[in-house]
């Protein structure tokens, strides 16, 4: 499947946009994120659930204030993303002993069977982004965003 659009009627000129990586990355990201909620939407996962679920099973017992930080997001926009998780039985939080202010994430069996088809339609989502690129350059991408993400 194809990740062009079709073109519209009508093409500007985007000669003054063409060398702006700010321009680009953005809709790499709108392309990116069309396909996963494409992909992702049947099984009511979004490209933020899938992260949260994600990180959740590769480090278990994670506080929720590392995952926000983790993310990147704030931890009142994480809070509720949470609470959503575990009213439908994905995730589980617990109260840190010691320190009630502080909640340990867990998938629950539900949460990992989610995780499961998730991660498999993900994969596919991963195999028509880098559709054309051969594994030097797929890695070369990587390294770049991965240097434009840490500022």
């Amino acid at each position: 499947m194809s990740l062009t659009r079709r073109a519209p009627a009508e093409q500007p000129d985007l000669a003054p946009l063409e060398d702006k990586l700010g321009f680009w990355l953005r809709l790499a990201q709108q392309v990116s994120f069309d396909t996963l909620h494409r992909m992702l939407g049947p099984l009511n996962l979004t490209p933020g659930r899938l992260g949260v679920l994600l990180l959740i099973e590769a480090n278990p017992d994670i506080r929720q204030a590392v995952l926000a930080e983790a993310l990147r997001i704030k931890p009142s926009n994480l809070t509720v993303l949470l609470a959503a998780l575990e009213a439908e039985g994905l995730i589980r939080r617990a109260e840190e002993a010691g320190n009630r202010r502080a909640n340990r994430l867990r998938l629950t069996t539900a949460g990992r069977a989610l995780l499961k088809r998730g991660a498999a339609a993900e994969a596919e989502v991963e195999k028509e982004l880098a559709e054309g690129l051969d594994p030097a350059g797929r890695a070369a991408l990587l390294a770049a965003l991965r240097h434009i993400a840490r500022g």
